[in-house]
């Protein structure tokens, strides 16, 4: 009995679970060449919601929207009111939304991530980052959103 209990615990142990491919080091330039297409590579066991979340995180991340500066100029993209040379629309773009996304909205043809704007006079204002549902064409969408009942709540 304890023979066959070794055996397959043995087998058990040998068996493990399947390795997984590491990310590649290098995207293929052509790729890389599309500031709107995100190049996280797709996780199948996440829903398509984190997916879009960490793409537009990246997208608001890459192209200095954030506190950290934007560092990799082939990942900025304009906006249709971006004008001037890029360290002018840097300087106007940095610290103006959260790093983390607030949420997420998938349908069969785009999702929809929402960022908090961080200045003070604006406490319920959004930006909205839409894409399609392979996460490509990512671009910020013009003007913002306002959560009206956002001043109910806090108080």
């Amino acid at each position: 009995m304890t023979r066959w209990l070794s055996v397959l615990i043995g087998c058990t142990l040998a068996c493990g679970h399947p390795a997984q491919a590491p990310p590649p080091d290098a995207v293929a330039p052509w790729l890389r060449g599309d500031p709107q297409r995100c190049l996280i590579p797709r996780d199948l066991s996440q829903g398509m919601e984190t997916m879009a979340r960490r793409c537009a995180e990246a997208f608001v991340r890459e192209n200095g929207y954030t506190e950290l500066p934007a560092e990799d100029s082939t990942r900025w993209a304009r906006e249709d009111d971006d004008a001037g040379a890029w360290p002018r629309v840097l300087a106007a773009r940095s610290g103006t939304l959260d790093a983390m996304a607030t949420s997420v909205q998938c349908s069969r043809r785009e999702c929809i991530v929402f960022f908090r704007v961080r200045r003070p006079m604006l406490l319920c204002a959004y930006r909205a980052v839409q894409m399609t549902q392979v996460f490509t064409k990512i671009h910020l969408a013009p003007g913002g959103v306002y959560d009206s009942r956002c001043n109910e709540r806090r108080a």
